[in-house]
């Protein structure tokens, strides 16, 4: 008997001392990690926002818009004179990793200043190009025109200014 009661707590202490299986969670889910690494982005401007030349109203003349589109293309009312082969919509190029989307950020106007004095403002909000995406090779294309406000009064001069353009991926 005494050995039947040594046996039977040995083998309570070895139960007790078994750890348990436990059950397998049913909830358990797998989510999987991904990075998507793109060259850093090159963007050059190529042309700048040229209006060319424009001669003022006449008296009594009470300040007209000149206008640049996308592709380039001038509209000039007819209460001014304008004139200039150099006019162009400006211009800029993209590199980076093929087909990938862009995000451009474009001011939506550019105050010129006078070489003698005053201001003009140009409004470029009207002109901006859509969000290109990168080729096959990795390159894009885009234009920014505007809109020159020309008031009555505008003394005579060269106006000019830069506006800064950036491109990120979408």
């Amino acid at each position: 008997m005494k050995k039947l009661l040594i046996s039977a707590g040995a083998l309570t202490a070895l139960a007790l001392s078994t750890p348990a299986f436990a059950a397998a969670p049913a909830n358990q889910a797998s989510a999987t990690a991904t990075v998507n690494i793109v060259s850093p982005l090159t963007l050059t401007n190529v042309t700048g926002l040229n209006f060319g030349t424009v001669v003022a109203g006449p008296a009594g003349f009470a300040g007209e818009v000149v206008h640049i589109d996308t592709t380039g293309l001038r509209t000039c009312p007819a209460t001014l004179t304008c004139s200039g082969a150099t006019v162009t919509a400006a211009s800029f190029t993209v590199t980076g990793t093929a087909n990938q989307n862009l995000v451009l950020t474009i001011p939506n106007s550019v105050t010129l200043n006078g070489s003698v004095s005053g201001t003009l403002n140009v409004d470029l909000s009207g002109d901006k190009p859509a969000n290109p995406t990168l080729d096959g090779t990795g390159n894009a294309g885009f234009a920014v025109g505007g809109k020159l406000t020309i008031p009555a009064g505008t003394v005579d001069g060269v106006y000019s200014n830069t506006f800064d353009v950036t491109a990120n991926y979408q």
